[in-house]
């Protein structure tokens, strides 16, 4: 919208050149006053040989060369550990099963209760120390799980017992899932994501821990099965078979015959695997390791074999 008519004739009048008489009259914008100005100034400027010399009164500063002294940044504290670590760890390296239930029990008993987060962070321990490398004299990590879960029922009872059961459960088949299952975990074996030596040793460890609970009755039947199919679906390495064989090889028989068919079943996942690994190359490793001609060959007969034999 245009401004009014008196605003736009002020804004005309700010710009345009005035013919001011007071500015007009004004002794420093006369041509006259500076010119007489100029005719006063001396020619010459003449300095006073007894002048006393000029002498600063301010104190000079004075200027640091030294760095700036650093401010120590605290870092955060960790965490404190959980009241039942040390027995925890003590019964995760134990050599034989019989010490297994006096740190089982000392495990349970460090807490009066045992909320969902405290339950779920032990389960978590349980899942990392499964992929831990284990001594050849360790009886493993699996017996020590079914310890702490009986005592579990014992001192707390049922309810506390099967929770117990079910964050383990959920905790490591979850962890499989995370390193097999490329549709759902951006960190899962392949071949785009290469991984390290660690990261599948690991993942193999797991993989063989997954059946040994499944013995013990700490895993049931279902996570197991959700377990094979996520490796065939995504069977592409000698390393995927590698997994299934810990798997399969830990599980035992009894999965198999769980259902009453196990016979069908059997045949069913033989011939399922047996089309999974038709397409796999002799060298295919996601870790690029050097394999010899038959090593691929060999590893397929020894699942097939293994699961074979199941067969009644």
């Amino acid at each position: 919208m245009p401004y009014p008519t008196p605003l736009i004739h002020d804004l005309n009048m700010l710009f345009e050149p005035t013919n001011s008489p007071a500015l007009a009259a004004s002794p420093a914008s006369s041509t006259s006053t500076l010119a007489a100005d100029e005719d006063e100034l001396p020619s010459k400027l003449d300095l006073n040989p007894h002048a006393a010399p000029f002498v600063p009164n301010s104190v000079p500063i004075r200027i640091s060369l030294s760095p700036p002294r650093r401010q120590s940044v605290s870092l955060p504290k960790l965490p404190p550990k959980p009241v039942w670590f040390d027995a925890f760890a003590q019964g995760t390296r134990a050599s034989s099963t019989p010490v297994h239930p006096a740190y089982a029990t000392a495990v349970v008993t460090s807490r009066q209760s045992w909320p969902i987060e405290a339950m779920a962070e032990l389960a978590q321990n349980f899942c990392w120390r499964a992929g831990e490398k284990v001594d050849d004299e360790s009886p493993g990590i699996a017996p020590f799980a079914l310890a702490v879960s009986n005592q579990f029922f014992h001192v707390f009872g049922e309810e506390p017992g099967q929770l117990f059961k079910w964050h383990l459960c959920e905790c490591v088949v979850g962890a499989f899932i995370v390193s097999w299952d490329p549709d759902i975990s951006s960190r899962a074996i392949t071949y785009r994501n290469a991984p390290s030596f660690n990261y599948v040793a690991s993942a193999l460890a797991q993989a063989g821990f997954i059946g040994q609970l499944y013995q013990l009755d700490l895993v049931s039947g279902p996570y197991v099965s959700t377990c094979i199919v996520t490796l065939l679906k995504g069977l592409n390495s000698y390393e995927h078979i590698e997994a299934l064989r810990a798997l399969l090889t830990n599980a035992g028989p009894n999965f198999w015959h769980e259902s009453g068919e196990g016979n069908a079943t059997i045949h069913r996942f033989v011939a399922k695997f047996l089309e999974a690994v038709a397409p796999l190359r002799p060298n295919m490793s996601v870790l690029g390791r050097f394999l010899k001609p038959n090593d691929m060959g060999d590893i397929i007969k020894e699942v097939e074999q293994l699961v074979s034999k199941f067969a009644v």
